[in-house]
């Protein structure tokens, strides 16, 4: 009888063992550039290729355009038409970072004009040195507007589930109101619904 008590009490410890608190204890660093769907949401790696795209293709239209000067940019937050949270903060880093990076292109950092009017009026106040204080009258002015949106379509029978993703990006003549140069990037996951756990 005393046998199968202590068999019972260490089944008992077992099962508790399995079904106490976990954690990720465990981990290691990957490469940011891999393909990774753990879910069946928009994730970095979506950022990642339009931006490319995006870019790339502006490069072509710069190239073609022979301009004397690199073409000066401002961005626009790109808008989230889709269904779910997408973090549009990244997605406008990802395409300013590419912009930047290419070489080809004068960007404006549009989020920043509050804070650069506000160092102004500071560096005027006579704290800083008169030879070394900035001022208004430099800035340089934006030819063009870049803006894009994202939406995404929905498919889902039973178990399996289509997610359609499509970016738009325009690039606008400021002085003329002229759309100069748009593309798009689509992306297609295919998710099938199986179960988790034990």
């Amino acid at each position: 009888m005393r046998r199968y008590v202590f068999a019972a009490i260490a089944l008992a410890m077992g099962l508790a063992a399995c079904g106490g608190p976990r954690a990720f204890t465990k981990g290691e660093y990957g490469d940011p550039e891999a393909i990774s769907m753990l879910d069946d949401k928009w994730n970095q790696n979506d950022m990642q290729l339009v931006a490319k795209k995006m870019i790339s293709s502006m490069e072509v239209w710069s190239d073609a355009r022979a301009m004397a000067e690199k073409p000066v940019v401002i961005l626009e937050m790109p808008r989230n038409k889709t269904t779910e949270h997408i973090d549009m903060q990244a997605l406008y880093d990802h395409v300013k970072t590419a912009l930047i990076q290419s070489g080809q292109f004068t960007f404006l950092d549009k989020a920043a004009r509050q804070e650069i009017a506000q160092e102004y009026e500071y560096q005027e106040s006579g704290y800083v040195r008169p030879d070394e204080a900035q001022g208004p009258g430099n800035q340089r002015g934006a030819r063009f507007l870049l803006g894009g949106v994202i939406t995404s379509t929905i498919q889902q029978v039973g178990k399996d589930k289509v997610i359609y993703y499509k970016a738009t990006f325009e690039l606008t003549d400021i002085s003329t109101t002229e759309i100069v140069w748009t593309d798009q990037k689509e992306i297609t996951k295919y998710f099938q619904k199986r179960s988790i756990g034990f």
